[in-house]
């Protein structure tokens, strides 16, 4: 019979769970692990950063460079099986959707981490699992790689958006860098809607987050709705800073959207984004979906 087997990290806390044929459990070792991660050096609140640069010479010995790895790497804590799965891409896809739902980024990789990470749940999404929802999640995950099996992109796409969301939640990010980002993930959203629902023909970019928000029973941001006085405001942002490396009318990086007053664009974008991937997953009778993107509270997430 198929079977996979990987172990993953980093997460501190026990999770031994079984749904269906998937069963997680907690390596030995976890207590120390987590002791050792939090007296890291690159450690700074809720988040653990690249180390510095290595470089070993020709003629032996090693010096280290003025910058940051940029990949790194953080130890393993528990162990993913799945009963029947014949690749091994059915076990990752299980850890970055178990990833998603937890709030911080999981690899099976040796180095899968980029720049920076959280070492604490919760960090890298604005919702709260509530009551069986984690097994849930799970089943979810389970059903979309099934159901789509005959189509792997869609799998990789939704992978993809949930690894563009979590980059963006960097702190050393400039404003410019986390917008690119979350378009780039609203972007990889819509790739995946196409797929499972063709749109109309000839949708415009202004039109597309209006679409995929009416096909899956969620509000329409003001900011991103064509029918609005100002139009899609996102997509009239994202055009000059593609195209142009203008954001805000000056060059990269001297500009800051929102001053004096008006909404957190990026807060909201990165909110729809995480209600985008809940939705594609399957998962569209529950209340965070159609709650407030305008807002830092966090929001209770039922799946069951």
């Amino acid at each position: 019979m198929a079977g996979q087997r990987s172990e993953f990290g980093y997460y501190p806390r026990p999770l031994d769970i079984t749904v269906g044929p998937v069963s997680i459990a907690t390596l030995a070792g976890l207590p120390e692990t987590v002791a050792d991660i939090e007296a890291d050096p690159g450690r700074e609140g809720k988040w653990v950063y690249a180390p510095l640069q290595p470089v070993a010479h020709l003629g032996g010995g090693t010096s280290v460079r003025p910058y940051p790895a940029r990949i790194f790497g953080l130890p393993k804590t528990h162990a993913i099986v799945h009963a029947t799965a014949s690749e091994i891409d059915q076990v990752d896809f299980h850890v970055w959707s178990l990833s998603f739902f937890s709030g911080m980024r999981f690899t099976i990789t040796e180095a899968g981490f980029l720049d920076s990470t959280p070492i604490e749940p919760g960090v890298l999404v604005d919702f709260v699992l509530m009551g069986g929802s984690l097994p849930k999640s799970i089943e979810l995950a389970e059903a979309f790689w099934i159901d789509n099996r005959a189509v792997p992109e869609r799998a990789r796409i939704w992978v993809a958006a949930v690894h563009a969301l979590f980059m963006s939640q960097n702190p050393q990010h400039l404003q410019f860098e986390r917008f690119t980002l979350l378009y780039t993930a609203l972007d990889a959203c819509f790739a995946l809607a196409k797929s499972l629902n063709p749109p109309p023909k000839n949708l415009t970019h202004s039109q597309r987050i209006a679409w995929m928000c009416d096909w899956l029973g969620m509000p329409v941001p003001a900011w991103a709705d064509p029918a609005g006085g100002g139009g899609a405001q996102v997509a009239g942002m994202r055009n000059p800073a593609v195209h142009e490396a203008l954001y805000m009318g000056e060059p990269l990086g001297f500009a800051l959207h929102g001053v004096g007053g008006g909404p957190n664009l990026t807060l909201e974008m990165s909110g729809l984004v995480s209600r985008l991937l809940v939705a594609l997953l399957g998962g569209r009778n529950n209340r965070y979906i159609s709650s407030s993107t305008g807002t830092r509270q966090r929001q209770g997430l039922d799946l069951g």
